[in-house]
C-alpha cells in the first residue's frame, strides 16, 4: 500500500495505512550522549572491538521508533498520544554512524473501554535493509474532552 500522509491526524490511520518514514543517523555524540544519560558505558557502545563497530545502544532504537517521531504524525490541537504496551524484538544490531530507517504500519484499530486504540508494526533497516528492530506498538489518545482518568477537564 502506498504512503498515506496524513492531512488530519494519526486517527485516521487505517488497517494497512503507513506513516511517513523517518531516516536518522546516529553520530557518535547522540550516541555518547544518550549513554551518559542512561549510564550505561559498556565499551561496545564506545569503541570498535571484536563485535566490529559501535553498537547503537538499544533504548536509541526505542526512543526513534516511537511512532511521534513519524514526520506526518499530527493529532488535533489539545490531544496527546499515549504509549499503551509493546512487543519488540531486536535482530541485528546496529552501529554508529549508519543511515537507519523508521516505518510504521497500522496493523490493527480496537476500542477499550470507550478509547481508541491502534496498534502500529514498526520496523528499523539498517542501510543493506537488514532489520535491526521490530515491534509492534499499541497506543491510545487523551483528548481534551475526556481526560486520561476518565473525567472531563
Amino acid at each position: 500500500m502506498a504512503i498515506k500522509i496524513v492531512e488530519n491526524s494519526a486517527l485516521d490511520l487505517d488497517v494497512g495505512d503507513e506513516q511517513e518514514p523517518l531516516v536518522f543517523i546516529v553520530t557518535p555524540e547522540l550516541n555518547q550522549q544518550y549513554l551518559f544519560a542512561v549510564e550505561d558505558f559498556h565499551e561496545r557502545y564506545w569503541q570498535r572491538g571484536e563485535w566490529g563497530a559501535p553498537i547503537v545502544h538499544p533504548s536509541i532504537l526505542m526512543n526513534m521508533s516511537n511512532r511521534t517521531r513519524s514526520p506526518s504524525f499530527k493529532l488535533p490541537k489539545g490531544w496527546s498520544s499515549i504509549h499503551a504496551r509493546d512487543e519488540t524484538e531486536f535482530h541485528s544490531a546496529a552501529r554508529v554512524g549508519e543511515t537507519l530507517t523508521v516505518r510504521w504500519k497500522v496493523v490493527d484499530r480496537y476500542e477499550r473501554r470507550e478509547r481508541p486504540y491502534q496498534a502500529l508494526e514498526v520496523r528499523i533497516t539498517r542501510p543493506d535493509g537488514q532489520l535491526a528492530l521490530r515491534r509492534v506498538a499499541h497506543s491510545t489518545v487523551s483528548r481534551p474532552d475526556k481526560a486520561v482518568t476518565g473525567k472531563a477537564s
